[in-house]
């Protein structure tokens, strides 16, 4: 392809937290002629200065925090007969809180990028996870499906703050683009994620097998609490908030940021207006909400399948979810191979003549994942029959959990490389906000459309809607400099590429 000019900016570092002017100049000018009130590359207090120790150790708490997030999706999966019978409910209702949870995640994770603005990340961890671990209890005590289900919507808002703010922390620590170690954690919290969908199914059948439905809440109790635990321990990483702690601390006074509510209000705002305004947003995020869509709807299709096809028990049906654990850990070195050979060597070129490459470069693993993930669809949906043996339809899995990886790493890589240090948090924040309210309802009518349709036909609609999506990545790769070059959000940053 032909070269575009890119001129590197300053800015771009690959950020996940916006960047906003806060100030005028010579306010600025005027609380420097004290003490600079920013954080240097050798600054004690900046978080990419302290030691690698120190900084794996934050990560890992990142880690672990949307792990135990995710995780409390499908670990309900294994309560749905037993809940089902003791409040005699229908299945529908049943499933539900699988959904109203998942609900939760995405309009919490929304809510607080805008808290970090305002308080920080380390309080809004401080804050949010000890409520979590309250409606996660309450769940597990309830006496009727009522207090349930609002236990579990409760759960998922105050759990979803860890899927965005999580990244944050990493970003904090780490330039993401650049740093090694920065990088690798990024690819680690997403298949984090990824793995939670795919391992709650099974451990919720193993827990299931010796105990009753309200020990799904007592181990995603536990979980949750030694997070909570975790996160008093945990310093502020936040660089905007350590420069007001500062600040405070020497009795200076900063620029002016507005209210508390219009900052707020602003940092909910934006996401929304650019799902709606910008041409990148609302393509990705629906590619990434329908990858989840399908393990949404596979928590219930698989039962379905398997039980009455197969003829398998509650805990077998949970084992069946292995392949997709093993087909993400397959794509990781797929998704390397592809940095190496593709984007490293595209950067390498980029910086010898002073430029930078083009986001468009991220793009090959989920071009690959957009072909592969409806044959994964198309095999488990016409393979599912008595007269194949049940290997076969779980084998499909595999290539499932693999197109998975692809494409829920490295869109969101993408996005971070396109918008940068100026809009990555809210981008972010979109993305999750789609991915997890269009996945969420899935659980809800998949029963519904596979006693209709059947087993073969209902998952054959998710295939084409997959295949009507395969366009999106492959678009972005040819058009992406054009369409980045029109829109609102991106046209002041001058940048030159080469491609």
């Amino acid at each position: 392809m032909a070269a575009e000019s890119y001129t590197p900016s300053s800015l771009e570092t690959g950020s996940f937290q916006d960047k906003q002017p806060t100030s005028k100049p010579h306010e600025i000018v005027a609380v420097s002629r004290q003490q600079p009130l920013e954080l240097s590359a050798d600054d004690t207090d900046n978080p990419r200065s302290w030691s690698q120790k120190k900084k794996v150790s934050i990560g890992l708490f990142a880690l672990m925090s949307t792990f135990v997030t995710t995780i409390g999706t499908p670990i309900y999966i294994g309560a749905i007969p037993g809940i089902q019978r003791q409040f005699h409910i229908t299945t529908t209702l049943a499933i539900s809180p699988i959904s109203l949870y998942a609900c939760g995640l995405g309009i919490g994770a929304l809510i607080a990028t805008a808290a970090c603005e305002i308080y920080g990340r380390r309080i809004v961890f401080q804050v949010t996870l000890p409520i979590a671990l309250i409606f996660t209890i309450v769940g597990g005590c309830s006496q009727n499906f009522a207090t349930l289900a609002v236990a579990r919507t409760l759960a998922g808002l105050f759990s979803g703050p860890c899927l965005t703010v999580g990244v944050g922390v990493l970003n904090d620590l780490w330039d993401l683009s650049l740093e090694k170690t920065g990088t690798t954690f990024a690819v680690f919290f997403v298949l984090f994620v990824i793995l939670a969908t795919q391992i709650g199914p099974m451990a919720s059948a193993a827990i299931i097998e010796h105990h009753s439905w309200r020990w799904t809440f007592w181990v995603a109790a536990i979980l949750v609490g030694i997070t909570t635990v975790c996160s008093f321990l945990l310093p502020e990483t936040y660089h905007p908030q350590i420069i007001r702690a500062r600040a405070k601390k020497m009795g200076q006074a900063l620029p002016s940021r507005g209210t508390n509510a219009s900052i707020f209000l602003t940092a909910i705002g934006r996401p929304l207006h650019m799902m709606f305004v910008e041409p990148i947003i609302f393509p990705t995020g629906l590619m990434l909400a329908v990858a989840q869509s399908v393990i949404m709807a596979y928590y219930v299709g698989y039962a379905l399948l398997f039980e009455r096809v197969y003829g398998f028990s509650q805990f077998k049906v949970g084992m069946a979810f292995g392949p997709l654990v093993v087909g993400a850990f397959l794509a990781v070195p797929v998704v390397a191979l592809f940095d190496k050979l593709l984007y490293q060597k595209a950067r390498a070129e980029a910086l010898r003549l002073g430029k930078t490459v083009a986001p468009e470069k991220r793009l090959y693993p989920a071009m690959l994942g957009s072909i592969t993930l409806p044959v994964s669809l198309f095999w488990l949906a016409w393979s599912g029959r008595k007269e194949i043996h049940s290997i076969v339809p779980i084998l499909s899995g595999a290539l499932f959990g693999f197109s998975n990886v692809l494409t829920m790493l490295c869109l969101p890589i993408y996005n971070n490389d396109v918008y940068t240090i100026h809009y990555g948090a809210s981008v972010l924040a979109a993305t999750t906000f789609i991915r997890f309210t269009i996945s969420s309802s899935f659980p809800l009518f998949t029963a519904q459309m596979i006693d209709r349709l059947g087993f073969a036909w209902a998952t054959s609609v998710l295939g084409f809607i997959a295949v009507a999506l395969i366009p999106i990545p492959w678009a972005f790769w040819k058009w992406g400099p054009r369409l980045r070059k029109g829109t609102r959000y991106l046209r002041h940053l001058e940048v030159v590429e080469t491609r």
